[in-house]
């Protein structure tokens, strides 16, 4: 696979699009009480199918540390992307986006793309990587799940006040690094 850097100078807000679909879910089950706070979730199949088609773009401006990478494809489209921020005040490398082209699914290239992410967290002596996903979005949780890394954490209400109701809640998984 060719693997290149997408320098800030000519993909400065490269627009990326994101589609999937998903039977399932995993549900919030919440306890808020005087004796009891807690947060789990449970994977439930959904009446109808869930389907998400939403746009980002590379370099955010919130992102101060990050760099793009992409993958061509034979005839030299781009259909692959990893970006990264280095977390250097918690010693983390956070993937702030990793896409693959709906149609280049299932051959590798995410793989080939998580491994490169965990090739540049060890050779920077990275104690962990981080990432971020959606409940709803059991294909890239299971995938992520299939390389290693594990649910660390939530926030119920990151994307608007009715995460939870509209079954898109934010889950942090991590992929230690240094144990």
């Amino acid at each position: 696979m060719n693997f290149l850097s997408l320098p800030r100078e000519e993909y400065d807000y490269y627009e990326l699009h994101y589609t999937y679909s998903s039977r399932e879910c995993y549900r919030v089950q919440r306890t808020d009480n005087k004796e009891t706070m807690s947060v789990s979730f449970r994977r439930e199949a959904l009446p109808e199918v869930f389907h998400r088609s939403c746009y980002d773009t590379l370099y955010q401006p919130y992102w101060h540390n990050c760099e793009a990478f992409g993958v061509k494809n034979d005839d030299g489209n781009l259909v692959a992307f990893l970006e990264i921020e280095r977390e250097e005040w918690n010693n983390r490398l956070r993937i702030t986006q990793l896409l693959v082209d709906e149609h280049k699914r299932g051959q590798g290239i995410g793989k080939f793309l998580i491994e490169k992410a965990k090739e540049m967290a060890e050779c920077d002596d990275y104690r962990l990587i981080v990432l971020e996903t959606q409940s709803c979005n059991i294909g890239a949780i299971d995938f992520y799940r299939s390389q290693g890394f594990t649910f660390a954490g939530t926030d119920l209400f990151f994307y608007s006040n009715n995460d939870i109701s509209e079954d898109e809640v934010m889950l942090e998984m991590v992929y230690p690094i240094i144990d």
